[in-house]
């Protein structure tokens, strides 16, 4: 245990497969007669020891973007007004990353499981950051690469939401924004080619809270506490089930595909559910 003073809200695993990069918060504290903030910060931590290996001060709140052999750092602070740099970092040092435009806070950072590579959402609007949204990727020699936009369909405005990577296709959910809340079918999964094009998707009436993939099957729970299994190369359904403890029924807020196909799910009430792989 890694005592924190107020808690890491993500972990990220090193390019030394032994250590984790993990962030933490730094609220502010009313000291006399102001508000005092301490330096937010990221460590990377032991995974066998827990000893605290290294510490960064980036001086702006981040998210840890995962994938590939460096750990990526994108700014939080909107209230700039120059385009913000990612910052890369590895068991060398840091480094200097490319722009990428102000992060929106209303919409999520695309965290991409099981990442070949980083994977950033960044608008084409440098005022309007939640605009016209890409999915591009950061090379090797630091390049950031648009693949594609990320809503389909011409002038359609979606929300993020999980992802994952499989064989350097990505696939994810999301919900098509409507001026009247979510419409019927207005949320979906789907998976795309580095080119852009669908190669399937599966519409459904609820947001996604979880995805996960084995490479063969798409596995993603919804708020509903519907699960639904997907064939990973056509989008098929496998299998789908309301989720249930003990008669009562449960909602998933997180999942995870462990070693022999069994699935691992978090619920909203605090449990993880064990569940045996699918045929």
């Amino acid at each position: 245990m890694v005592e924190d003073e107020e808690g890491g809200r993500q972990l990220v695993l090193a390019s030394d497969g032994t250590s984790v990069w993990t962030d933490a918060e730094r609220r502010s504290r009313h000291k006399g007669r102001r508000w005092e903030a301490s330096v937010p910060r990221v460590a990377r931590i032991a995974v066998d020891t827990g000893q605290v290996l290294e510490t960064l001060s980036p001086g702006v709140f981040t998210v840890l973007v995962a994938g590939g052999q460096r750990t990526i750092l994108r700014p939080l602070d909107g209230r700039r007004k120059h385009p913000e740099r990612l910052m890369m970092f590895d068991l060398d040092g840091p480094a200097d990353g490319p722009e990428a435009g102000h992060f929106d806070l209303f919409d999520h950072p695309f965290a991409v499981r099981r990442a070949s590579r980083p994977y950033v959402l960044v608008g084409t609007d440098p005022d309007k950051p939640h605009r016209d949204k890409w999915v591009t990727t950061l090379d090797p020699d630091g390049t950031l690469r648009r693949l594609f936009p990320r809503s389909w369909a011409p002038a359609g405005h979606h929300f993020g939401g999980p992802a994952a990577e499989i064989g350097r296709s990505p696939v994810y959910a999301g919900a098509v924004h409507h001026g009247h809340g979510l419409q019927p079918g207005g949320a979906y999964a789907v998976r795309r080619s580095l080119n852009g094009s669908v190669r399937w998707q599966h519409r459904t009436d609820h947001p996604a809270t979880a995805l996960d993939t084995d490479g063969h099957t798409v596995y993603v729970a919804y708020n509903s506490g519907a699960l639904t299994a997907l064939d990973a190369d056509d989008g098929s359904v496998r299998c789908h089930t309301e989720l249930e403890v003990d008669g009562a029924p449960a909602t998933a807020l997180s999942l995870a595909v462990a070693p022999r196909g069994h699935l691992l799910i978090g619920t909203v009430d605090g449990r993880i559910l064990e569940c045996p792989p699918r045929p």
